[in-house]
């Protein structure tokens, strides 16, 4: 069995996440505790997602889904796929710290939806929530002066339009009737922010986009 090491926080695991059930490859999932990773003893490499199987190691999202889909899936690559990854990569999900973590009391809120299902006590759960709230903005704010980021939001609305314009190009999903890899990545990214308004609210504001993402919602599971 397949065993993949994540924060359920993380984008780029549940990019993983989303190829997976997409394809239907089974796996099992280990919460990995941030402080401390003991979890991730059994490797040098201490950054979330790892898939473990059988005795291969692999590391990092991209390097991950490669694997699988040449393993497992085969999903049939397109022209522009790598264009389309590296955008994920180094552009959309710069945007969803400073959403999710603008100040302590908004990220403390958010934080607690993403540990709902860690299986540790309400103590810890709490002191890591606690944690990581004074944490992550001051992150989430170098993130922003790293990317050059201004406006978060009207900047998220603006990736998402492009996606929709250059991406989707008026077909159902980025791969024409069914979904492709490039869907799995980009809805995976997407999928950590869920159900702390910013996906609602870009719906909202753009409903091609909120259609693509409760139909590749439907199909990986999440």
């Amino acid at each position: 069995m397949l065993t993949l090491y994540q924060f359920n926080s993380c984008p780029f695991c549940w990019k993983v996440k989303a190829f997976m059930n997409y394809t239907h490859i089974p796996y099992d999932v280990v919460e990995v505790t941030p402080f401390g990773m003991k979890e991730l003893d059994f490797t040098d490499h201490k950054k979330v997602p790892v898939l473990k199987d059988g005795a291969e190691i692999v590391v990092e999202s991209s390097a991950i889904v490669r694997y699988l889909n040449d393993k497992y899936a085969d999903l049939l690559p397109a022209p522009q796929d790598d264009e389309w990854q590296a955008w994920v990569d180094n552009t959309l999900v710069h945007y969803l710290p400073p959403l999710i973590h603008p100040n302590i009391g908004k990220s403390f809120k958010n934080l607690g939806l993403l540990m709902a299902v860690s299986k540790d006590g309400a103590l810890k759960r709490f002191f890591v929530r606690l944690a990581g709230a004074l944490v992550m903005p001051r992150v989430a704010n170098k993130m922003k002066l790293k990317h050059q980021i201004q406006n978060p939001e009207s900047e998220f609305q603006a990736a998402l339009a492009h996606w929709v314009d250059k991406g989707l190009e008026n077909k159902a999903f980025y791969g024409g009737e069914q979904p492709s890899l490039v869907d799995t990545s980009v809805f995976g990214v997407l999928r950590s922010a869920q159900g702390m308004g910013i996906l609602e609210a870009a719906a909202l504001t753009n409903p091609t986009f909120g259609r693509w993402y409760e139909a590749c919602r439907g199909m990986m599971g999440a």
